[in-house]
């Protein structure tokens, strides 16, 4: 079978990911492999798409293979998705998978993006493989790695595919006008508008100025479409050393003395092949020169979306996800003057009442796996690690022992039928205690 790997990973040959694509080249010497860098490579496919078309088209199956950055695609592979799109090459029928490599924060997340584009483009769907990054250093990770391309295989040979969801492809909507009139300003909080505004994008200039006219407080406005990315981020660690990213187009300029000081974000942007478009991605990778360490900690944050958020399941969960994991009330998504006046008031109230609710399953689970990953690394990853010790973050399970004994011996006496029938509801109240003893001295004090 002639297979195809599009390599996605900024490092190129270098790539962790591309590793897993060798070893399965030589295991399988009756396949044909063909590799195709668009990662390392993104600048020359904005300029001449026919070497990717000809490589798509003697491919039976592709693969693409990257390492998980920020929830989603690297930037560089994200804009080769948008150049396919755009070029229209015919891409229907073929047949298509992923392989990754991560820490599996959120790696989900990041193979769904990838097939609603697959879909998009007709091509024939088969689950892909998230593997860990040192998986193919192990017998087990070797073993999952070879069933993942048998089975691949396997479906080209017998026609099986994912089915594409029962959903238009298309997110944007009717155009939006502006019809808020503006509203009394006042001094009080530092709001910034962060906006992937092109010519042309009249319906989120729309949004954006309608959103300024029912906001009561002043805004100020980044346009990533003029900021002049250098590039994206390349997986190189450099800042990891330095603290410092190689590129020197001021962006760590652009976060720390015109996002930092704000005092909540308002993300703007159009619908863009599942999500907030690849200029967006860039800026959401290049926050690596800061390690895992997030810039806006604790501020509330909106979405103002120029198309329809309830087709777009997964990048909702990315969004979400992305404000538990920073421990930042997300205030929602507004795409029409009612939604606006809503997102408004509520993200008012957060910032008067200084509203940062508990991390849920996203926040708690995200934050764990990045945890442990600093931990490990914590030679390396020095900055990290003083900020998540600094923060109380090291909270291991061994860290409580004097509960983990109670509990154990808690466990103990359960094991004794005799002594829970003696126990009887006795249990139950000595282990809302706690929770007695809170309520009653509020009780006692009186209500606020």
């Amino acid at each position: 079978m002639k297979i195809l790997i599009v390599n996605g990973s900024p490092r190129g040959r270098f790539s962790v990911t591309l590793q897993s694509c060798l070893y399965l080249e030589k295991r399988f010497p009756r396949h044909s492999f063909e590799y195709l860098n668009v990662g390392a490579g993104i600048d020359g496919f904005e300029r001449d798409m026919a070497p990717a078309a000809a490589a798509f088209g003697r491919a039976e199956l592709v693969i693409f293979a990257y390492p998980v950055y920020c929830f989603l695609v690297p930037a560089q592979l994200h804009r080769f998705v948008e150049l396919l799109k755009e070029s229209a090459l015919p891409l229907g029928g073929k047949y298509v998978t992923q392989l990754s490599t991560s820490e599996h924060f959120f790696d989900v997340t990041a193979h769904r993006f990838l097939e609603d584009n697959f879909h998009d483009l007709g091509m024939r769907v088969i689950h892909g493989l998230s593997a860990d990054r040192g998986d193919l250093l192990t017998e087990r990770g070797r073993r999952e790695a070879e069933a993942f391309l048998e089975y691949a295989v396997s479906c080209v040979e017998n026609g099986l595919y994912e089915q594409a969801p029962p959903r238009s492809a298309v997110s944007a909507g009717a155009p939006y006008v502006s019809s808020l009139e503006p509203c009394e300003k006042r001094d009080g909080f530092d709001t910034v508008i962060v906006a992937d505004l092109r010519e042309g994008d009249e319906s989120l200039r729309a949004l954006i100025r309608d959103f300024g006219a029912a906001y009561p407080f002043r805004t100020r406005f980044v346009n990533l479409a003029d900021f002049p990315f250098r590039g994206g981020c390349l997986g190189c660690l450099n800042c990891m050393i330095h603290g410092k990213c190689v590129y020197r187009d001021g962006f760590d300029a652009l976060l720390r003395e015109k996002l930092r000081p704000a005092d909540a974000i308002v993300y703007a942007f159009t619908l863009r092949d599942h999500s907030m478009g690849s200029r967006f991605k860039l800026y959401d990778d290049r926050q690596f020169f800061n390690g895992c360490r997030s810039l806006l900690e604790g501020r509330p944050i909106a979405c103002l979306v120029n198309g329809d958020m309830g087709l777009e399941e997964n990048l909702r969960t990315v969004l979400e996800a992305r404000a538990a994991v920073g421990h930042s009330f997300l205030a929602g998504f507004a795409s029409g003057a009612e939604e606006i006046r809503t997102l408004s008031a509520r993200l008012v109230w957060a910032l008067e009442h200084r509203y940062a609710p508990p991390r849920s399953f996203y926040g708690v689970g995200g934050t764990k796996i990045v945890r442990d990953h600093v931990w490990l690394k914590r030679g390396l990853m020095r900055e990290d690690h003083l900020f998540f010790k600094a923060r109380g973050l090291y909270d291991f399970p061994r860290r409580h022992w004097v509960r983990m004994l109670g509990l154990s011996l808690l466990g103990a006496l359960m094991r004794s039928r005799r002594l829970r029938r003696l126990l009887g509801d006795r249990m139950n109240a000595s282990m809302l205690a706690p929770y007695q003893k809170v309520l009653n001295k509020l009780s006692q004090e009186g209500s606020p």
